[in-house]
């Protein structure tokens, strides 16, 4: 048997482990980057910049933007050079003084960079598609796993007349390096079939559209203040629009989109860990495994996404089977959905992994709806430093509506599927 070169090993399994690690990088900034105070400035054009909606918009869109230059122009040169500066912009409060509003822009915009040069060696890589989705997904969705292994430094807005309180990297240097020189040396030397191609203006459309949709039904319905009715509204507008951008893709590439906005829906509830539940997270990993593996042998995208329906009706069940469903069932369900949509665009991979964090109106805006919450300003959820894993669960109504949102999810890919059929 010929051996392989390490150039075809690097070809082969680089670009998952850079997919992988990118795609958590990436999420991890964008989630880290949070200013705890963002619920209470009132500022105009501020009390928007400094959400978790603008850094996930901004970031999703300098993805899509990156993805759509290097697929017609780049070559493993210039997304090495992407991977680069996306890095240095995420560490550059490691070494230059930024203030926590004005580094929510800045360290979203290094994220995107830093996820587009990750996503360029997975064209037509079904695993390094995988690994990349998964990578953004899962970050998101168990992001508060982190306080296992790290103390995080509060990030606040509102401070004293020349005060600019300045916030550290959301990455350390250390593990940003490392990544980048996996990310830089894998889009290097990816293989010859990266050629330069057409782009699909329909993906980059969707892309940056869906993003600044989300971010402006975010500031005109779903902000920390609103109502139930406003923010239901503002829910079934973002559908709608999703829906439509989506009914006019390739259909693999749709399914893909549709299951974003289902994972995206299932954060309505989120988790925690303490440190007596460190078991959990590998268990949460093989879960996520099996989904993969089952997803690769047979794939099942409806199964995939009625289970996270399931998941996200459990938030209306009693806590315990709450933490069941999103400790063992959601990984499942997760791992199952993203490997049976793959093979995809480049594009879609980029745009469909991001929905989770660049819609906000189901992790964070649904969190405010609580009438204490909308009293004094801040979220009511629980929080526990010790004692079991903890899942934050908003009221009835967001998870009725996530749960619907799911099922149109799994009907419009249906129905796609029907008409793609009927059609050929």
């Amino acid at each position: 048997m010929q051996q392989r070169s390490p150039v075809q090993i690097a070809q082969l399994y680089g670009s998952v482990a850079s997919a992988l690690v990118g795609g958590v990088v990436a999420a991890y900034a964008v989630a880290e980057s949070r200013v705890d105070d963002f619920s209470f400035s009132d500022d105009g054009l501020t009390s928007v910049v400094i959400t978790p909606q603008w850094a996930g918009a901004t970031a999703a869109v300098v993805a899509a933007v990156g993805v759509a230059l290097l697929h017609r122009w780049g070559r493993g040169g210039l997304a090495s050079v992407f991977a680069a500066v996306g890095a240095l912009v995420i560490a550059l409060p490691a070494f230059v003084p930024v203030s926590a509003s004005i580094s929510v822009t800045l360290n979203a915009m290094g994220a995107g960079t830093f996820l587009a040069a990750a996503a360029y060696p997975t064209k037509s890589h079904r695993a390094a598609q995988i690994a990349l989705a998964l990578g953004v997904t899962a970050t998101t969705l168990y992001f508060g796993g982190a306080d296992l292994w790290r103390d995080r430094v509060a990030r606040w807005s509102l401070t004293l007349p020349g005060d600019t309180y300045p916030v550290p990297s959301t990455v350390p240097v250390w593990i940003l390096l490392a990544a980048t020189l996996l990310v830089a040396g894998v889009a290097l030397v990816a293989r010859s079939g990266q050629e330069t191609d057409d782009v699909d203006t329909r993906l980059v459309t969707l892309g940056v559209v869906l993003p600044l949709a989300f971010t402006a039904l975010y500031a005109w319905l779903g902000s920390t203040s609103t109502s139930p009715g406003s923010w239901v509204t503002a829910v079934v507008i973002a559908v709608a629009v999703t829906v439509a951008l989506v009914w006019r893709l390739p259909q693999h590439d749709a399914r893909f989109i549709l299951a974003g906005l289902a994972i995206g829906a299932v954060s309505i509830s989120s988790i925690s860990f303490s440190s007596d539940w460190t078991w959990a997270v590998p268990a949460v990993g093989a879960a996520l495994a099996l989904g993969v593996a089952v997803g690769w042998k047979r794939p099942m995208p409806q199964l995939g996404l009625g289970l996270l329906a399931v998941t996200a009706l459990s938030g209306l069940l009693d806590a315990a089977l709450t933490t069941v469903a999103y400790v063992f069932v959601l990984p499942l369900a997760l791992g199952l959905a993203v490997a049976s949509c793959m093979p995809v665009a480049v594009g879609a991979v980029a745009s469909g992994s991001v929905l989770p964090f660049t819609l906000t109106l189901f992790s964070v805006s649904a969190t405010f709806l609580d009438p204490v919450s909308q009293e004094f300003g801040w979220s009511t959820a629980p929080f526990e430093e010790h004692g079991q894993a903890a899942v934050t669960t908003p009221i009835p109504l967001t998870v009725l509506a996530a749960t619907a949102t799911i099922v149109v999810a799994m009907t419009t890919i249906h129905l796609k599927r029907v008409r793609t059929a009927v059609v050929t």
